[in-house]
């Protein structure tokens, strides 16, 4: 009778069988999560490092400083929607905000919907 020949031990498919099982990562697994990581390191600078938009509602100034801004050029007041349209804010928001601003006396309401900085 012949016996079965075995095929070679191979300790390096032993090994990531191991690893595999114990649910260690392998030098593979902490490359390409230290690649991905250098990627969101690298949108993070680029991120940063833009300058200021110009586009209020993406500044990082509190968002009723913003619309104190806005309110500030218009001595006889300005109506909500053009508050809406150059903040960009949606209708809960600036609703907030002009509560609180009115509440604290930054403001003042002239009729309904038109507003008027102090």
């Amino acid at each position: 009778m012949t016996q079965k020949e075995t095929p070679p031990i191979n300790w390096e498919n032993i090994i990531n069988g191991f690893l595999q099982r114990l649910e260690i990562p392998s030098k593979e697994d902490i490359d390409m999560i230290n690649s991905r990581l250098d990627r969101i390191e690298k949108l993070i600078d680029r991120k940063i490092s833009d300058p200021a938009s110009t586009d209020p509602s993406k500044r990082s100034e509190v968002a009723s400083d913003v619309v104190l801004e806005v309110m500030s050029g218009k001595p006889n007041g300005i109506d909500f929607k053009t508050i809406k349209a150059e903040t960009g804010y949606n209708d809960k928001k600036l609703r907030n905000i002009i509560f609180r601003l009115d509440r604290t006396g930054k403001i003042k309401r002239i009729q309904r919907g038109i507003y008027k900085k102090l």
